[in-house]
């Protein structure tokens, strides 16, 4: 293994200093502000301490257990992850903080070795690219200081694209194995990305690969059991991840609603009066309602989420602990990264339909950017529920920058469709929702 890590920083110094780099400022950040677990990562933080104490998987110990919300939230692989390190540790965020880091620094290698899977080691510099772009992008740097689940998702929804595309040619047993590892993992993390067993079963599929897609779905469904039957015998129902969904499509789509994320009151007085597995049902039931009484509203409400999911118009910043000059920076660079990844990976998309469209491995990373825009885009929306399409963009901001360099004037024009593009978005959203922009930068001064 050290002979192998020798051999890799020999071979790949570059993207070891640039995944160093990207260590080193998320330590700083995470140091530097330490941020106390507030909303979400209070929950998150409760839960896995009390997981680590031997109390459960429970938010509030005084609750009866059926109207406990500790099942409402995302995971439960997070909950466990920071239950370990405070099991190892103690009850401190530090260990937290580091190991995030450490993670994120990972993460850059393999979208690296992505980006090599994809346009071979002769056009490394896309690597480089777009593990800088991923790397020191300020929002990813952020949420890795905080208690959330962005971190250990983009993680393993990163090492499962980069294992779907090193085995695109050649599924067998054992590698069909080690992907239901990672795909139970990543969906025990977050289960929107489920949707991406629809790309593993269109490779098997092409592959006529029926026996490694069979055993894909034993060892994935296996490493899931444990916590369906959990749930089943907490709840008798079978509840494969967590008791949210019908939330999340509810809150963001109900006749008053803005197609964002929130806790309305008539959510919260569901949860209370029916408990949180119950009150789940109940809104998903709404949901239905609503889409079959509003049909119109809801495509409305779908455009105007694609709208903010890709507008840089909708910045990281806006959080408890900042304010003042320090907010205005960040928010403000976190406004111009966005800008440069949409631009950019909008101008590798359109190269890249004219290029590499033969290319089965980016079209597999193009497919996931587009099943995660999906997966979000059609229930509700907020700044860091679009965290997991950045590493995969930044391929195709990589694929680009990499154009340009080589030859501006040839690849000039895709670069001014894409800001053509971000640009009637950041018109349109600031049309739709001119008094929010307003009053968020207002908030700053």
């Amino acid at each position: 293994m050290w002979n192998n890590i020798k051999t890799f920083w020999q071979k790949e110094k570059l993207i070891c200093i640039i995944a160093l780099i990207s260590v080193i400022a998320s330590l700083v950040y995470s140091f530097g502000y330490r941020i106390r677990p507030a909303v979400d990562a209070f929950a998150y933080d409760q839960v896995g301490w009390h997981l680590a104490t031997g109390q459960g998987f429970r938010l509030d110990l005084a609750a009866p257990l059926i109207q406990d919300e500790a099942i409402t939230y995302q995971g439960p692989l997070y909950q466990f992850f920071i239950a370990g390190l405070y099991w190892l540790f103690g009850h401190h965020y530090e260990a937290i903080w580091i190991a995030q880091a450490l993670l994120r620094g990972l993460s850059v290698i393999i979208l690296f070795l992505l980006c090599r899977e994809i346009f071979g080691s002769e056009q490394r510099q896309i690597g480089w690219i777009a593990g800088t772009i991923f790397g020191l992008h300020p929002d990813l740097v952020e949420i890795s200081a905080m208690l959330m689940t962005e971190t250990v998702f983009i993680f393993l929804s990163i090492l499962l694209v980069y294992v779907i595309v090193r085995f695109e040619n050649g599924m067998n047993i054992k590698r069909a194995m080690l992907l239901g590892i990672i795909f139970a993992a990543a969906v025990l993390a977050r289960s929107t990305i489920g949707i991406l067993g629809l790309v593993i079963a269109w490779l098997c599929y092409r592959q006529r690969a029926w026996k490694p897609f069979i055993v894909f779905v034993m060892i994935g469904g296996l490493l899931m059991t444990p916590w369906i039957v959990r749930n089943y015998r907490t709840y008798h129902i079978f509840l494969p991840t967590m008791a949210n969904f019908g939330y999340n499509f509810w809150v963001g789509n109900r006749i008053d609603a803005d197609g964002e994320g929130g806790n309305p009151q008539v959510l919260l007085d569901a949860i209370k009066e029916k408990g949180a597995i119950e009150a789940n049902y109940y809104a998903l039931a709404q949901f239905k309602t609503f889409i079959k009484a509003h049909p119109l509203q809801y495509l409305k409400l779908t455009g105007s989420r694609v709208l903010k999911y890709f507008s840089p118009l909708r910045p990281m910043g806006f959080w408890f602990y900042q304010k003042g000059i320090g907010q205005l920076i960040f928010v403000t660079s976190s406004a111009l990264t966005a800008l440069i990844l949409f631009i950019t990976s909008f101008a590798g998309l359109g190269i890249a339909w004219q290029e590499e469209r033969q290319n089965i491995r980016l079209r597999v990373v193009g497919i996931t950017a587009l099943l995660t825009c999906l997966s979000i885009v059609l229930i509700l929306v907020e700044t860091r529920y679009r965290l997991p399409i950045y590493p995969f963009l930044a391929v195709f901001s990589g694929l680009a920058a990499q154009r340009l360099l080589q030859n501006w004037q040839q690849y000039k024009i895709y670069l001014i469709k894409a800001f053509a593009v971000v640009g009637a978005i950041m018109v349109w959203d600031v049309a739709l929702e001119y008094d929010k922009v307003i009053e968020k930068l207002r908030g700053m001064f």
